[in-house]
C-alpha cells in the first residue's frame, strides 16, 4: 500500500512537471516584468541618483555638529609668581592659576555658507537632471524589456504552428506513400516513384524532427526572458491580430515619437546636467562666503582666566570669505573637462533624435509591409490547398504524375509557413513600432 501511495505521489508530480500553464501575452509581459533584474537594477539606479540629488541638495543648507572630548593632561607644577616683598597674609609668593588635568569640552557649530560661486546651486540642479534622467533611463529598458518579450512569445506562437504544419505534412507524405504502394500493386507506378515517396516522408520526418527543437528553443527563450524556470511549458492563449492594421501617417509617427521616447527626454535632461556640471566647475574661480558659528560648553574654559575647574559656557560667530589664487590650473582644467562633456551630452542628444526617425521609418515600413504580406499569404494558403485537394484527386485516377503530387505538398507546407511567419512578422512589427513612437 505505501509503495503505491509513493508511485501515485510521484506520478502527480511528473503530470504537474508537465502541465500546460495558459499564457497571454498580457501575462508574459506582468510576468516578464516583475522577474527582471535588470530592470530591478534601473529602478534602483533611479534610487540612488534621487538620494544623489538630495545629497547634493542638502548641502545648500546650514549643517549642525557636535563634537564631545575628554583629555587628560600630565601633571605639572603649578605656577608660582613670587614678590620681592612679602605681603601679611599672602607671604612672598602666589600662584597665579590653578592646574586642571581632567578637561572636557563640548562644542556645538553651525555653518552656512551663503555665497558659493553658484557651485552648490548648479551642482544640485545636475544632480537633479541626472535622477530624472534616470528615471526615463528606467522607462527605456522597461521598453526594451516588453520589446523582447513580446517577440519572444510570438515565436513561440510561430514555432508552434510550424511544428502543427510538419505534422500535418508527415501524415499526408505518409498517405500519399501508402496510395503509392497500392499503385504500385496495381502496376500504375513504378519502384521508383514509390521510392520517391519514401524519400520525402523520411524529409519529413526530419523536418519534423528540427521544428521541435526550433520550438523548444523558443520556449527556452521565452522562460529565460520571463525570468521562470527554463522547463515550464506554456500554452499560447493570444492570437495574431491581423485585422487591426491600421498604419497612421509617418509625419505623425515621428511627431509622436519625438515627444514621447524617454532616450531623449533622458539625453535632454543629462545634456542639461552637464550644462550646469560646467557652469558649478566656473564657479571655483569666484570668491566663497560662508558663516560659522560655534557653542562651547567646557571644564576648563581656555577663554576664562584664571582657569576653574568648573563647566563654562562662551560662543564664537565667524563671517569666512576664501578666493582661490593659484592651484596650478586644476580649476581651468576642471572647466575644460566639465565643457567637452557638455558638448558630448549636446551631440548624444542630436544623435538620439537622427537614430529616433530611423527607427520609426524602419518599423512603419516593417510593419507595412507585414501587413501587405498577410494578405498575400493569406491567399497563397488557399490557392495551395486548393491545388493540392486537385493533384490529390487527379493523382488516385492516374491523371497527374506522382511528382506533380509531391510538389503540391510541398507547396502547402510552405504556404501555410509563410503565413504563420507573416502573422508573427506582424505583431513584432507592431510591438516594435509602439516602442519607436514611445507608447510601451
Amino acid at each position: 500500500m505505501r509503495k503505491i501511495i509513493v508511485m501515485f505521489g510521484i506520478l502527480c508530480i511528473a503530470i504537474s512537471a508537465h502541465a500546460q500553464v495558459p499564457l497571454t501575452l498580457q501575462d508574459a509581459l506582468k510576468v516578464g516584468l516583475e522577474n527582471s533584474k535588470t530592470l530591478k537594477i534601473s529602478e534602483l539606479s533611479a534610487v540612488s541618483a534621487e538620494a544623489k540629488y538630495h545629497e547634493v541638495s542638502s548641502s545648500r543648507w546650514a549643517g549642525l555638529s557636535f563634537q564631545g572630548r575628554y583629555t587628560r593632561l600630565s601633571t605639572i607644577p603649578p605656577s608660582v609668581l613670587t614678590l620681592p616683598v612679602t605681603i601679611p597674609g599672602v607671604g612672598n609668593s602666589f600662584q597665579i592659576s590653578p592646574n586642571v588635568f581632567d578637561n572636557y569640552n563640548l562644542e556645538l557649530s553651525v555653518q552656512q555658507p551663503i555665497f558659493t560661486g553658484f557651485q552648490l546651486s548648479n551642482a544640485s540642479k545636475a544632480a537633479k537632471d541626472n535622477a530624472e534622467a534616470a528615471r526615463f533611463d528606467a522607462k527605456t529598458d522597461k521598453s526594451n524589456l516588453k520589446v523582447q518579450i513580446a517577440t519572444a512569445y510570438w515565436n513561440v506562437y510561430n514555432a508552434l504552428n510550424a511544428r502543427e504544419f510538419m505534422q500535418e505534412n508527415l501524415d499526408r507524405t505518409k498517405s500519399h506513400y501508402q496510395q503509392a504502394e497500392n499503385m504500385l500493386a496495381q502496376g500504375m507506378l513504378t519502384q521508383s516513384d514509390v521510392l520517391s515517396v519514401k524519400v520525402q516522408v523520411s524529409n519529413s520526418e526530419l523536418m519534423l524532427l528540427n521544428a521541435e527543437n526550433n520550438l523548444r528553443l523558443a520556449e527556452v527563450a521565452l522562460n529565460n526572458v520571463l525570468g521562470v524556470p527554463l522547463n515550464t511549458d506554456y500554452k499560447i492563449e493570444s492570437q495574431p491580430q491581423a485585422g487591426d492594421t491600421t498604419l497612421p501617417a509617418v509625419a505623425d509617427l515621428l511627431k509622436d515619437a519625438l515627444e514621447n521616447r524617454s532616450e531623449l527626454h533622458s539625453l535632454k535632461l543629462r545634456a542639461q546636467a552637464a550644462g550646469a556640471a560646467a557652469a558649478a566647475a566656473w564657479g571655483a574661480y569666484l570668491p566663497q562666503v560662508s558663516v560659522v558659528g560655534n557653542f562651547y560648553y567646557q571644564k576648563p574654559n581656555q577663554r576664562i582666566f584664571p582657569t576653574q575647574d568648573v563647566f563654562k559656557n562662551t560662543w564664537d560667530a565667524s563671517v569666512v570669505v576664501s578666493l582661490p589664487i593659484w592651484n596650478w590650473g586644476q580649476t581651468q582644467s576642471k572647466i575644460d573637462e566639465a565643457k567637452a562633456q557638455s558638448q558630448q551630452a549636446r551631440l548624444a542628444e542630436q544623435q538620439a533624435a537622427d537614430g529616433v526617425y530611423l527607427d520609426v521609418t524602419q518599423s512603419y515600413l516593417n510593419f507595412k509591409q507585414a501587413r501587405d504580406r498577410i494578405r498575400v499569404a493569406e491567399t497563397t494558403v488557399k490557392d495551395a490547398e486548393e491545388s493540392y485537394r486537385i493533384s490529390e484527386q487527379k493523382f488516385k485516377v492516374g491523371l497527374v504524375t506522382n511528382t506533380d503530387l509531391m510538389d503540391a505538398e510541398v507547396a502547402l507546407l510552405q504556404a501555410k509557413l509563410n503565413y504563420s511567419q507573416a502573422l508573427t512578422d506582424l505583431e513584432i512589427a507592431r510591438v516594435n513600432m509602439e516602442k519607436a513612437v514611445g507608447r510601451i
